[in-house]
């Protein structure tokens, strides 16, 4: 009978474990999607910010092609959709709400235990560069295939290269994080496919909204 008890108390308390477990392994995803969000606010404010001024056409004066025209094999290198307004609006956007969402953390210091970007080493303006910097270098390699493959702007193959298409720049900017901030590879990998989501989800919202002309 004693036995029985015992085996019964065991069972329950292994169960009791399991279930205090459960609930870490989901608070400690809960916390990590969290960070992913709330880190990832800049450039994704300024992306949204940028696919509103290509829309509506302003700045028109510095729709100068990044590579400046120049042919690769008979192929332009770039083509016509980057351009140095891009860059300039992804790099000020960037800087921007970054500083932004550095001033919410000051306010609100209890977000800080949601962050992971290293202010005090780097500041705002060098996080906001790589977001900047890193979402039209990561697109750079993608649109030179291609143009190497006479695709034309704005437009991809169904499948895996679709899939890369959207991924690229989100890839680019967790790498660099992972080394210049609190950015682990888990929240690489994970944020590669979470990040990856997010991105999908807002181009279609744009294209619903009539920003963007495609849906992906």
């Amino acid at each position: 009978m004693y036995i029985c008890i015992l085996h019964t108390a065991l069972k329950a308390q292994t169960q009791s474990t399991n279930i205090k477990d459960v609930t870490k392994k989901h608070l400690s995803m809960s916390l990590l999607l969290i960070q992913l969000i709330l880190n990832a606010l800049p450039v994704i404010l300024a992306a949204i910010l940028h696919m509103i001024v290509v829309r509506k056409g302003w700045f028109k004066k510095w729709m100068l092609p990044l590579d400046g025209g120049r042919m690769y094999r008979g192929h332009r290198i770039f083509g016509e959709n980057k351009t140095i307004r891009g860059l300039v609006i992804m790099l000020l956007a960037s800087i921007l709400f970054t500083w932004i969402y550095y001033a919410f953390l000051l306010e609100y210091q209890s977000l800080e235990k949601y962050n992971l970007l290293n202010f005090q080493q780097f500041g705002p303006t060098i996080y906001g560069l790589i977001f900047g910097l890193g979402y039209i270098l990561g697109e750079l390699p993608n649109s030179f295939i291609k143009r190497q493959k006479n695709i034309p702007p704005g437009h991809s193959p169904l499948g895996l290269f679709r899939l890369i298409d959207q991924l690229d720049s989100v890839v680019f900017i967790l790498l660099i994080l992972v080394f210049f901030s609190s950015f682990t590879w888990k929240h690489f990998c994970i944020g590669v496919v979470f990040y990856g989501a997010i991105h999908l989800g807002i181009n279609y919202l744009l294209y619903l909204i009539g920003i963007r002309k495609e849906a992906f």
